[in-house]
């Protein structure tokens, strides 16, 4: 899609232009149980939509990414944006891994941030501008050196229920809590070790792929990049049709990782019935308590790269 417009960097826009860097991205992960149909729904109503005959997009197994990001630093490296100063961002993101599939085989492994939340304005409207990240605002609780909490939580200004009288109101969305807080972690010295162990786990979920290439997508999630696609697109004037709808490719280059371990404690997932956000309906996740898989905690410095459009070709 050629676009022959400039774009406008005019005074007081946020925007800025990528890419940028982040120090000290303290990230938890938990794998989630998940229905493959309904995620693959949600691939279709999104990415497949700009597929076309011979290209097409397809969820691997009935496991999703769960993660809380607390990054200490960002900002752009491109001037004059580098110079305008850094931010702070938290994002609370579900990962669905995604094959694109050309002409019935496995071209490449992907990460789909399909759902996102972040702690600050600038950071959802730069990444909804640039990038195309469905991001939108949330109040969270992780743990970080300054709060030890062992409690993750996220909630959203929302609707809880559909109806004529709903107000929007913070609703919670999900929590996560430790059950035995006082066990031991298990540090990592092997980046290789991590893959291994996540893909041993997602060999049971994912049927008709290569091992290797299972593989290859977790070890993407920490050395060397992360390969992200997404789905961007922009509305018109009434809300009808996209004046810009693209699939775009951005990875996220692993500069340096501080501190790499599995967490050994048992933690359990809440999920709640929330109308805006029904995490049930979108991805399979079930409402209630759950337990979570292979939760891990990884501190890395990484560059998010500008975003390159996939479809249409």
């Amino acid at each position: 899609m050629t676009n022959p417009y400039k774009y406008c960097h005019f005074l007081s826009n946020p925007v800025a232009k990528p890419p940028c860097r982040m120090i000290n991205a303290a990230m938890y992960g938990f794998f989630v149980s998940a229905c493959e149909q309904k995620m693959q729904q949600y691939v279709d109503a999104t990415l497949n939509t700009v597929a076309n005959d011979s290209v097409s997009f397809n969820v691997l197994g009935s496991v999703c990414l769960l993660t809380f990001t607390d990054i200490e630093k960002i900002s752009s490296l491109t001037p004059p944006f580098s110079e305008q100063g850094w931010m702070q961002e938290t994002d609370i993101i579900i990962w669905l891994p995604v094959s694109k599939v050309v002409n019935g085989d496995i071209a490449h492994l992907y990460w789909y941030p399909a759902f996102i939340s972040v702690n600050n304005i600038y950071a959802l409207i730069n990444g909804r501008e640039v990038w195309g990240y469905n991001k939108y605002l949330c109040d969270y609780d992780m743990p970080t050196p300054a709060n030890k909490t062992s409690r993750f939580s996220i909630s959203l200004p929302c609707f809880d229920v559909f109806s004529a009288n709903s107000k929007l109101a913070m609703h919670e969305l999900l929590s996560i809590e430790q059950d035995n807080i006082n066990t031991s972690e298990n540090l990592l010295d092997n980046l290789a070790l991590f893959s291994k162990r996540v893909a041993d786990f997602f060999d049971d979920e994912v049927k008709g792929v290569d091992f290797s290439l299972i593989k290859q997508l977790f070890e993407g999630v920490i050395h060397p990049q992360m390969d992200q696609i997404l789905f961007k697109q922009f509305p018109d004037g009434e809300g009808t049709s996209a004046v810009y709808r693209s699939v775009v490719h951005s990875p996220s280059v692993i500069k340096k990782i501080h501190q790499l371990k599995l967490l050994t404690n048992n933690f359990t997932l809440d999920v709640k019935s929330v109308a805006s956000f029904p995490l049930h309906d979108m991805f399979g996740i079930q409402l209630g308590s759950q337990a979570v898989h292979l939760p891990f905690y990884i501190n890395m410095d990484f560059d998010q790269l500008g975003a390159s459009q996939v479809l249409p070709a």
